[in-house]
């Protein structure tokens, strides 16, 4: 928004976040006419050398940094303090791009311990069938490159992706590949919002290595900002970044205006809305509805924040004789599905799902020599030109006891009660996830690797489930269509609408259920 553009005293609708729950809504909305207002607290992405530069995004004061921290409870009581990276687009900006559709099996329900069966408390209240045509539109949208038929668990699709993908796989993407197809397995090229054609009159990919946890300098990954959201404003959508919605405002049963404070000038403002969509995704927006004491006029509030899951995700890192990467071309190109459904194998994995292996780039040599003990901070930077690593996605179980809360005794810079995370994982979800470590670990040394290191991934980029929906008010926080049981225009439409999460990446699957409830909305 121009820093001249006046807002309005109230808008038909106001979208609260710009990532995939928001952009989509408001592209929907806006392009069937609709007034639409899009607060978003991050800022528009500048595109010049610091989108490849790992210090100014990564380390020294990083240039998105967010505002405010979240206080995470994931180490048997010990406290960090997490900072997120806020811009319009959401994650998307930052993301590796990959985009997958759920399962027809994921929508039943999470996986039972001790059994091949789901869990129907935590099944979907529709099935694959009726998101499948807004997957062909969310694909469509946000130019999603793949091939049709190459993933062996992919579900039933009538069209193939709107493009195509590079033929070229990189130096250490062909060595998974190859290794693979030697084991008997079924590798495929993953789906990606990034334009490899040149299309749209944007800049095509240069297949560089600053892909995943970068910004793309060129523009030519489809992220938000240079996709879905641009139209959005084409058909009217007033966006304004560097807003903080600090509270909901209530009357009966209804939320009537939403506070915002201009996080430079501090200046706060009410704004009126006949309908408000939170999407600031499944940290921020329970905190938000808490914050807001929407539990207290919900009919199921006392779920507001519960079931957090995040994905049981961990890296297998192979070590090789020579340098894996000499041409420093994208990494992030080969999924493995073969264990997506589980494994007849008498390994120790556990009964029914474990999830899917992905091929994906190392971090930089800077944040490697941040991280990395005292005494092997360089030799670490080193041997990172020698490596290889598999990303092991494994579903977990939603569990009551993980949960985002809102700690009304401490304040943050804003005047909100302190943003609290609680997460543990179940036992089973450690398992699916050690059955993935072992199988990237035959599949690396088949490759020509030859010592390994796990690492389990201890961020929230994969939350959801923290408002999940349902037929059943009992169980869940949002009706199927996503309204907050009990309040009569308020809807949910990030992550935390998910009530399983399948064990591929959430983004498309966010976009495609905001894209059916914008639709349903529109003839209400």
């Amino acid at each position: 928004m121009s820093a001249n553009m006046k807002l309005n005293r109230s808008y038909e609708n106001i979208i609260i976040g710009s990532g995939f729950g928001g952009a989509f809504a408001a592209y929907k909305l806006a392009e069937a006419g609709k007034e639409v207002l899009l607060i978003e607290r991050g800022r528009w992405v500048t595109r010049d050398d610091s989108c490849w530069d790992e210090v100014r995004l990564h380390l020294s004061d990083p240039l998105y940094r967010g505002m405010t921290p979240c206080i995470i409870d994931q180490k048997r009581g010990m406290l960090e303090e997490d900072w997120p990276d806020d811009t319009v687009g959401g994650m998307s900006t930052f993301y590796g791009a990959v985009a997958l559709r759920m399962r027809e099996d994921d929508f039943h329900g999470a996986p039972l311990p001790l059994t091949s069966e789901r869990d129907s408390e935590s099944a979907w209240p529709y099935d694959y069938g009726e998101l499948a045509p807004y997957y062909d539109e969310a694909e469509g949208l946000q130019h999603i490159a793949g091939s049709k038929g190459e993933d062996t668990t992919e579900p039933e699709r009538l069209a193939d992706y709107p493009h195509k993908l590079t033929d070229t796989l990189s130096t250490p993407s062909r060595k998974i590949w190859d290794a693979a197809l030697q084991m008997g397995l079924h590798p495929f090229r993953l789906p990606m919002a990034i334009n490899f054609s040149g299309e749209g009159g944007r800049e095509k990919c240069i297949l560089c290595p600053t892909c995943d946890h970068y910004l793309c300098k060129i523009e030519a990954k489809n992220d938000l900002s240079v996709t879905v959201l641009p139209e959005a404003q084409k058909s009217g959508a007033v966006i304004i970044d560097n807003h903080r919605v600090v509270r909901l405002r209530t009357e009966g049963n209804r939320v009537s205006a939403v506070d915002v404070i201009d996080q430079d000038t501090g200046e706060s403002t009410s704004i009126k809305s006949k309908r408000v969509i939170v999407a600031a995704g499944a940290l921020a927006t329970p905190h938000l509805l808490l914050s807001s004491g929407i539990q207290h006029i919900s009919e199921s509030g006392a779920l507001i924040g519960r079931y957090l899951m995040r994905h049981a995700n961990g890296f297998v890192t192979g070590l090789f004789p020579c340098k894996t990467n000499p041409e420093k071309k994208l990494q992030k190109q080969v999924g493995i599905p073969d264990f997506y459904h589980g494994s007849t194998e008498s390994d120790g994995g556990p009964p029914g799902p474990w999830g899917m292996i992905q091929d994906v780039s190392s971090i930089g040599k800077g944040v490697i020599r941040a991280h990395a003990p005292r005494g092997l901070k360089h030799i670490a930077a080193f041997l990172s030109d020698y490596i290889i690593n598999q990303l092991c996605i494994a579903e977990d179980i939603p569990q009551y006891e993980n949960r985002v809360y809102a700690d009304q005794a401490k304040r943050d810079r804003f005047g909100m009660p302190q943003l609290m995370v609680y997460h543990r994982y179940h036992q089973r979800d450690i398992e699916a996830r050690n059955a993935l470590y072992r199988m990237a670990k035959r599949i690396l040394r088949r490759a020509g690797a030859l010592l390994f290191y796990s690492m389990p991934i201890e961020t929230f980029s994969h939350a959801f489930g923290t408002c999940r929906f349902g037929k059943n008010k009992s169980t869940s926080v949002l009706n199927p269509q996503c309204r907050v049981w009990g309040i009569r225009n308020l809807y949910v439409l990030d992550a935390s609408f998910m009530p399983s999460g399948g064990s591929v990446n959430p983004s498309l699957t966010i976009a495609a259920n905001s894209l059916r409830v914008s639709e349903a909305l529109l003839s209400s």
